[in-house]
């Protein structure tokens, strides 16, 4: 009973940890040039604790953080031109469209945004178990989502999931916050890597 209580602390210090790290290295990538080293290290932390990896919370996150500052900015980069893409044929439709083909039109760009909305939350976890060049880990985030619709599927579940958590009861999003999020995209991704050997 001593042993589970020790093992249940370490895991909440452990999630608690990350959090406070996500949000500080965040705010010292200035926010917009944050996000993404940041999560991404996050990411590549989760994925040794996974394996059962030996490390150092701080010192493997800044690590990681300082190698991808870059690659992982300049993957985010294209994300944003592409979500900003979907905005502008989203807001627009209305005006170029007749009154009996938007409703097709509008799903049509739903179903866009929801694929490159996948490929985004894919693409932390690839970053962070393989070494590809930059575009690769687009496109091989976005093969993920066709070739396992499961696991596209259950991210969408748990996607929603964190959405309602984080609106209903954002004292509890607060205690879980971005560090358990990112545990569940991990996992899910981690066990579709083993099945190719992959690890």
């Amino acid at each position: 009973m001593g042993k589970l209580i020790v093992q249940i602390t370490e895991v909440v210090y452990k999630f608690i940890a990350l959090n406070i790290l996500w949000l500080f290295f965040f705010v010292a990538g200035l926010g917009l040039f944050g996000f993404m080293p940041a999560t991404l290290a996050l990411f590549r932390v989760i994925r040794d604790w996974i394996k059962g990896n030996q490390f150092n919370l701080f010192s493997s996150y800044f690590t990681y953080y300082k190698a991808e500052f870059i690659r992982s900015n300049i993957v985010g980069a294209i994300f944003i031109g592409l979500f900003y893409i979907i905005y502008v044929n989203f807001s627009f439709a209305g005006y170029f469209y007749s009154e009996s083909t938007q409703l097709f039109v509008y799903l049509v760009i739903a179903a866009i945004a929801a694929i490159v909305l996948m490929t985004f939350l894919n693409v932390f976890s690839v970053m962070a178990h393989f070494e590809y060049k930059t575009f690769s880990y687009i496109k091989a985030s976005l093969g993920l989502v066709f070739a396992h619709p499961l696991m596209t599927l259950t991210q969408l579940v748990w996607l929603l999931a964190y959405f309602l958590i984080v609106v209903n009861f954002p004292r509890v999003s607060f205690v879980i916050g971005i560090s358990v999020f990112a545990y569940v995209l991990m996992n899910v991704n981690y066990s579709v890597f083993k099945k190719y050997n992959a690890v």
